[in-house]
């Protein structure tokens, strides 16, 4: 009698498990695509594709489904139990591991992208230089010293993400002479004049809610904040806004810091210039036919010219630069341009492509085995 273990073991190694699992993701596939027309490709692949559960409103009713990311790891479950552990071991065979291999590792692929990789932007004019690209969704609290060392905190937004509403949180820094604590964060808002008598406005200024954009880079993101010196002394309270045209700045113990809500910005180890953006347009319109970016890689004191091209990015040390967009869009003649570069950061960046070549090795080695057997097995029976 087969005992629990070995029958949970069988159930998730079989091919009715691995197929509901397919037909699962293709249900959450169809349903997140059209919920993308309202909420955007962002809030949509958060809530189907990076969640265990996700609840489908079907109008009034709801439909309670495992997210993409459970699926995916069950199906690796799936394929390495029933694909390897289970399959048999004969050199007549080797095809089909092979192929089951590349496709494990395929999903590692996926599951390495989403846990370790960075993606974001960067937005430079002609002449212009940087070596720091920035999320598009992702915001983070800087805490910046105006003299001495110059040194800077970050408070990255996964821990103040759920500061909403009432709630409030204190943020504790050893080498700081005060704490910081951030109170009413909202993904979406812009600062107005806040009625009279309004409780937790901060100068006359309120963060008013907006509606969350589905194209969610343009949502900005905005909290309170208050400091709160350590070695006693009264609380100054600010107003922290993602397009705030200078830091909040206060004064501690003699000292001068700025505090901002930003994106979230990750440094490469070196610096991009755009020497030139190139643009050609359709004849007698303002649509372009094509567009790249000239721009120079510098590293160490060495410098090198390289072209970005809309199907031609630059890889460099794990970063890859892909020509995103460019604007103004309806710049005149003489108007400075500016290149929008989508960065990349992906240890598992060609993963994809290697484990796409071992699944065709593995099913050119089964399908040629199988032709030669069949050839054979025709021979003898042709033979008298």
């Amino acid at each position: 009698m087969a005992t629990p273990l070995k029958k949970t073991l069988n159930f998730l190694a079989s091919y009715g498990f691995g197929a509901s699992l397919l037909i699962l993701l293709l249900a959450l596939t169809f349903l997140g695509t059209l919920q993308q027309t309202q909420h955007g490709i962002y809030e949509v692949q958060k809530r189907y594709f990076e969640s265990f559960v996700v609840v489908h409103w079907l109008g009034p009713l709801p439909l309670p489904l495992p997210g993409a990311y459970l699926l995916l790891g069950l199906l690796f479950i799936n394929i390495l139990l029933g694909g390897i552990v289970r399959a048999p071991k004969s050199w007549r065979r080797p095809g089909m591991l092979i192929a089951h291999g590349g496709i494990l590792f395929m999903v590692f692929a996926g599951f390495v992208t989403y846990h370790f990789s960075t993606n974001g932007h960067m937005t430079l004019y002609e002449g212009e230089q940087s070596n720091e690209y920035q999320s598009f969704y992702e915001w983070e609290i800087i805490i910046a010293e105006m003299d001495g060392e110059g040194r800077e905190f970050v408070i990255p937004e996964r821990d103040f993400d759920h500061l909403r509403g009432g709630r409030s949180g204190v943020f504790h820094v050893e080498a700081l002479p005060f704490e910081l604590q951030v109170r009413g964060f909202q993904r979406n808002c812009a600062p107005r004049a806040a009625p009279d008598g309004l409780g937790g406005a901060v100068d006359g200024v309120m963060l008013a809610a907006l509606p969350k954009d589905p194209t969610a880079e343009r949502n900005i993101a905005g909290a309170y904040a208050t400091v709160l010196p350590k070695g006693g002394g009264a609380p100054v309270d600010g107003v922290l806004w993602g397009l705030a045209r200078a830091p909040w700045t206060v004064q501690v113990g003699g000292r001068t810091y700025a505090i901002d809500l930003r994106h979230r910005r990750w440094r490469v180890p070196f610096t991009i210039t755009l020497d030139r953006f190139v643009r050609e347009l359709h004849p007698r319109t303002g649509i372009p036919a094509s567009f790249m970016s000239i721009v120079t890689l510098t590293q160490h004191g060495a410098s090198r010219k390289v072209e970005i091209k809309m199907n031609e990015p630059l890889r460099h040390e794990g970063y890859t630069f892909f020509q995103a967009s460019w604007g103004p869009q309806n710049a005149g003649p003489n108007t400075p341009l500016f290149s929008q570069f989508a960065v990349v950061n992906n240890p598992a960046d060609q993963w994809p492509l290697y484990s796409c070549i071992v699944v065709t090795i593995g099913l050119l080695i089964h399908f040629t085995q199988r032709l030669l057997r069949h050839l054979r097995a025709e021979q003898r029976r042709r033979t008298p």
